[in-house]
């Protein structure tokens, strides 16, 4: 729509190229209209004219839409987000931004980062240390058939419960077990000696002291000690306990015919306070599945014969074995 000028002094409507109010004589000043859109393509080309340097810290907007004759035109400056070219670097604001919020994701990241290592550091320490952790992890692989591991883990508790002089026979009881079991039949009885000790002295609660008897018999047996058996039950001081491990005696069988070489038949008897005897004529280890001792043995061929003879008693402690050398040679006659 064509727009109408009115003298700025008296208002009446002027015509076109009117330098003077007919009206009032007042001077009449022409000023161009304004166009916003010349200004933004005259701002454009400005910016293409000016210097990469130049572009780079220009301040000019980045682009929009402006009206004219009724009608929207949006106008791209080369500064637009949608107008940079894949690759081009981003503005200085963008990039102040985008440091801004990498700065605040990695901070927190380094912090969890040395919380974590830290709280590591100190649950390695602290189990290192804990008395209770080496015992339950010690037993625990004791039960499962670990022994050579369980061992680290039971001396590591008896060595902490030491420097505070407990009376927790725990360790030791399950020291002896796993020892038993690696073939260290001299440290499992020694351990057993030990907490048999430590018992009395600190209770010496006659129950808990025959548990402790009774598992020493089992760790004598395990380890093949059974010969000790009778010099442990001899050397405890309590009558009751007495009592109680006398089943558990047992000795090996002897025979009433020495070993040698003798040019007759020979008939042995073999003889056991405690038990039942099985014994071998091949060298062969008896064991309770071999040839069970019911009347006395007799030898009529030449050669050599290996006798080898056990007693097992009624709590299935194993003797040491017998061990006796043959020989027959008989004299021809002439």
């Amino acid at each position: 729509e064509r727009i109408r000028m009115k003298c700025p002094k008296c208002g009446r409507e002027l015509k076109t190229g009117q330098l003077y109010c007919e009206n009032c004589g007042q001077e009449i000043q022409i000023v161009p209209d304004y166009d916003p859109l010349d200004e933004l393509l005259i701002g454009q080309v400005d910016s293409e004219n000016k210097t990469p340097d130049a572009k780079k810290h220009d301040g000019t907007m980045s682009g929009g839409s402006v009206v004219k004759d009724g009608k929207e035109k949006h106008v791209e400056l080369s500064g637009s987000r949608e107008g940079r070219k894949k690759g081009e670097a981003l503005p200085a604001p963008e990039k102040k931004r985008f440091r801004f919020r990498k700065r605040w994701v990695l901070v927190p990241a380094a912090l969890f980062m040395c919380v974590a290592v830290f709280c590591l550091s100190y649950l390695w320490t602290t189990r290192e240390n804990s008395y209770s952790y080496q015992l339950r992890r010690g037993k625990s692989l004791t039960e499962s058939g670990n022994y050579e591991e369980a061992v680290s883990y039971l001396e590591k508790a008896q060595a902490l419960q030491a420097d505070t002089e407990g009376t927790d026979t725990e360790p030791l009881e399950y020291l002896a077990r796993a020892y038993a079991h690696t073939g260290e039949e001299k440290l499992a009885a020694d351990c057993m000696e030990s907490a048999i000790r430590a018992e009395d002295d600190a209770r010496g609660e006659s129950g808990t002291l025959l548990e402790l008897y009774l598992e020493y018999m089992e760790i004598l047996n395990l380890t093949g000690q059974t010969e000790q058996i009778a010099e442990v039950i001899e050397g405890c001081p309590y009558a009751d306990i007495q009592t109680e491990l006398l089943p558990y005696r047992i000795e090996k069988p002897v025979c009433d015919v020495p070993e040698g070489t003798y040019s007759y038949y020979l008939r042995l008897e073999l003889s056991a306070e405690y038990g039942t005897i099985y014994y071998t004529l091949d060298g062969t280890k008896p064991t309770e599945e071999s040839t069970s001792y019911e009347r006395p043995i007799e030898l009529h061929e030449e050669g050599e014969v290996l006798l080898s003879a056990i007693a097992v008693n009624e709590k299935g402690m194993v003797s040491d074995p017998l061990v006796l050398v043959y020989k027959l040679e008989f004299q021809e006659d002439y």
